[in-house]
Parts: C-alpha cells; sequence; structure tokens
C-alpha cells in the first residue's frame, strides 16, 4: 500500500469518526429538549407543548440520518480504497439521494430510537398517559 493510500485512510477514518460523534451527540440532544420540553409541558399542565417538542426530535432524526448515511458512503469509500478500487485523495461524494436518507432515517438504530421519542411525545400530547 502507498504512502498516499495510507494517508488518505487516516483521513477518510477521521472523516468517518466525525459523523459517528456527531450523530451521538445529536441522539444527547435530541433526547434533552425532547425531556426538557415534556417535562415544562407537565409543569405547566400544557398538553399542546408537549407536541411541540416533536418538531425539533423530528428535526435532529432527520439530521442524524443524513450524518449517518454519509457516513455509510465514507465507509464505501475508505473499503473501496482500501481495495485500491478508488483513488487516493477522492472524497467528493454526490449528493444523498431520497432513498440513502430514508433507509438511514428507518435504520434500526435511529428508527427505533427517535420512534420511541415521538411515540412517548405523541402520547404525552394526547394526554395518554
Amino acid at each position: 500500500m502507498s504512502e498516499k493510500q495510507l494517508k488518505s485512510l487516516e483521513l477518510l477514518q477521521g472523516i468517518i469518526s466525525r459523523l459517528s460523534g456527531h450523530g451521538f451527540l445529536l441522539k444527547g440532544w435530541a433526547v434533552t429538549l425532547t425531556v426538557g420540553l415534556l417535562t415544562f409541558a407537565g409543569a405547566t399542565g400544557q398538553t399542546r407543548l408537549a407536541a411541540l417538542a416533536g418538531v425539533p426530535t423530528l428535526m435532529f432524526w432527520m439530521l442524524n440520518a443524513y450524518f449517518l448515511a454519509r457516513e455509510h458512503e465514507y465507509r464505501r469509500r475508505f473499503e473501496a480504497l482500501r481495495l485500491g478500487r478508488a483513488e487516493p485523495f477522492d472524497f467528493q461524494l454526490q449528493p444523498l439521494d431520497a432513498r440513502s436518507w430514508a433507509r438511514a432515517m428507518f435504520s434500526r438504530t435511529l428508527g427505533l430510537f427517535y420512534g420511541l421519542l415521538v411515540a412517548v411525545t405523541l402520547l404525552l400530547a394526547m394526554d395518554v398517559v
């Protein structure tokens, strides 16, 4: 493996690590903001505010799905470079298509995590719980 390939693999690994870290931070912020809004709604007795908690949750879900889809693309690029099927330092990706984004959004990890947050928010907003 050439020096250029090794350096490219290091750079790609750094990109992948950052994208993964962003996803982790987004999950933390989503829980914090959702629980905060739901707690405020419960304390004030306004169930309409509980429905408002769903908005940032959906936004965090979509952003997290974007990062996950990009992470998958960079992992494919990493593997192609490792196997010698890609040029070193070629990190340009195609625009993200809706199918890749939806696949990431409804993956087991994101779908379960954010789906549960949305479900709890909806149940509290409808005053079921």
